[in-house]
């Protein structure tokens, strides 16, 4: 009976979680890093794009700048 690698590294992954005390600790404090590092990024990309102008205020701002071009 052939399995594939990627079922036989979550067998394994399983199996290592179950017995070991320390792997779940080691696991649970990676997933706490983890979230925390994309709730920052997230916090980022939210401060950026406040500071973007927005696309109705750039398409006013043209809009404005033409009628100073036409005589």
């Amino acid at each position: 009976m052939a399995k594939s690698p990627l079922g036989i590294i979550f067998a394994a992954t399983a199996l290592v979680f179950a017995v070991s005390p320390e792997a779940r600790k080691a696991a649970r404090q990676l997933a706490v890093k983890g979230a925390g590092i994309v709730l920052e990024l997230a916090d980022q990309v939210k401060d950026r794009t406040r500071e973007l102008p927005s696309a109705e205020a750039t398409i006013k701002e043209e809009n404005d700048s033409e009628h100073h071009l036409l005589p």
